[in-house]
């Protein structure tokens, strides 16, 4: 009885096997297919830490710089060009830069008005020695004024030289080169006439300098404005969280990027 039954029930479900629609086990396999086999395309997201954006080729446009990106290299160039300039490009610290433009203004003003003063100081002891000393000023350079505020004529400069200082200038004994103290007062003061056009030199040299430096300390700063800046950017950019997961609508499974920002 038992055997009959079995052999029933064999021929049964080989029936509904043959009867079974092609095209429903073709479905199956699709689907089966397609949820556990499909390719998968790939996401790049940036990761903060290969670079100060994270960016690297061939991301999608999330990863580009975020609107207001500062060029470090251009706010060092601005700076190099006027002191505060590269501040006020990055717009961070606008009294840094009204610091450094009124230091350029000043330094400036300083070597233009030295130059002056040094230049009129020259004139003065040049005239000063062609009253007191007949000195005739055409083609002489700095080094026979030094020569004439340390002694009394050209006849004792030449002696001097060739016993003490051989290597210095001899001068030719005709009237064009010639000089005489009438007193060593007058030669006094036109020392000091002379001190002083080359300290005002001085100064100007010096107000040179500080204009370099404030250039270089500007534009050092701008640079680290610059970074702090898109440091603050990125800090910003970074609080944009990404979400990948698997979502099914119906008999299509699907995957899904979504992200949100958190104020």
């Amino acid at each position: 009885m038992s055997r009959s039954v079995f052999a029933t029930f064999l021929t049964f479900m080989a029936l509904l096997l043959v009867d079974l629609p092609a095209s429903y086990a073709d479905t199956v396999d699709a689907v089966s297919n397609t949820y556990f086999f499909s390719a998968q395309t790939p996401f790049n997201l940036a990761q903060a830490g290969g670079d100060e954006w994270g960016v690297s080729p061939g991301l999608s446009p999330v990863a580009q710089r975020p609107e207001g990106y500062k060029s470090r290299s251009r706010a060092m160039l601005y700076s190099l060009l006027l002191p505060g300039l590269g501040e006020i490009y990055v717009g961070d610290s606008r009294t840094r830069a009204a610091s450094f433009l009124t230091a350029e203004v000043g330094i400036w003003s300083t070597f233009i008005l030295h130059r002056h003063l040094g230049k009129w100081k020259k004139d003065d002891y040049i005239e000063y020695a062609v009253v007191n000393a007949s000195v005739d000023p055409t083609g002489k350079d700095d080094a026979f004024w030094d020569m004439v505020g340390f002694h009394d004529s050209r006849d004792e400069y030449n002696r001097f030289s060739r016993v003490y200082t051989p290597s210095n200038p001899f001068y030719p004994e005709t009237a064009a080169w010639d000089w005489q103290w009438q007193s060593d007062t007058d030669k006094q003061a036109y020392r000091e006439l002379k001190n002083d056009s080359k300290s005002y030199y001085r100064v100007a040299r010096f107000a040179l300098a500080a204009a370099a430096i404030n250039r270089a300390v500007s534009a050092f700063f701008a640079w680290r404005s610059a970074k702090g800046h898109n440091r603050q950017l990125l800090d910003e950019f970074s609080n944009f969280k990404f979400e990948v997961g698997p979502y099914s609508l119906g008999d299509s499974p699907e995957i899904r990027l979504s992200f949100n920002r958190s104020f």
